[in-house]
């Protein structure tokens, strides 16, 4: 119960929205289905776009981001198998249905200008590579509906390097089951010298909240723009 079943969002800070909107919706396809204020954070804006109804890939722009310089290999890969800094994101890879699928976004990819190196053959999927803005490191996949082989796909040789032990690794491959107590579980003492979270100064207070509090001031509900009646 209550296990993830896929990406929601996954949301990549810009300093250029309009240029990755224009990337993703005119190179790639996808449809921008937001761009509002981001809630509860100061001049600061959100754009989606959408891969279905239930997924989207979301870009942050806000009044620092050109302040930040980027730096390869700790902020973005210089290529789609470059190092980062622990934490940062290495690359991307969206999912198409087919091989064919595959073929035809590198076809729409070149056709806008932008190199493309593959298909490649991983044996659990295919998948091409290329660069969106920004040093954005982007793949296509298929698996093609198949499932990863667990027996077939975990090295003995690379669980011994990352000091798994072989009843580690069953309960890596075969998680306990947990029972919902219907989100009556509260949250741990924070220790403030070393908080999960670093916020903007005067709004740790969140950290004191209840889960109530927390819904009823945060939250945001009305959309920028009324949709017409009828």
């Amino acid at each position: 119960m209550g296990l993830p079943n896929g990406v929601h969002h996954l949301a990549i800070c810009t300093k250029d929205m309009k240029a990755q909107i224009e990337f993703f919706t005119q190179v790639l396809g996808m449809e921008l289905v937001a761009l509002y204020w981001m809630h509860s954070v100061k001049n600061t804006y959100h754009g989606f776009v959408r891969m279905n109804d239930s997924s989207s890939i979301a870009f942050v722009q806000g009044p620092e981001s050109g302040e930040i310089q980027p730096q390869e290999g700790v902020s973005h890969a210089s290529w789609t198998a470059g190092l980062v800094a622990p934490g940062a994101m290495q690359h991307l890879a969206l999912n198409v249905d087919t091989e064919e699928e595959l073929l035809s976004m590198r076809d729409r990819l070149r056709s806008h200008g932008h190199w493309v190196m593959g298909p490649l053959d991983h044996g659990f999927c295919k998948s091409i590579y290329f660069a969106g803005p920004e040093g954005l490191m982007l793949e296509f996949s298929t698996s093609e509906g198949g499932a990863i082989d667990q027996e077939a796909w975990i090295d003995p040789e690379v669980v011994g390097l990352n000091g798994i032990s072989r009843e580690e690794l069953e309960r890596y491959k075969h998680p306990q089951p947990f029972e919902s107590r219907s989100g009556t579980v509260q949250n741990p003492t924070v220790d403030p010298d070393n908080p999960p979270m670093r916020f903007p100064p005067g709004q740790d207070a969140v950290y004191r909240m209840s889960d109530e509090d927390v819904t009823a001031r945060l939250s945001e509900t009305t959309p920028p723009v009324q949709p017409k009646a009828g």
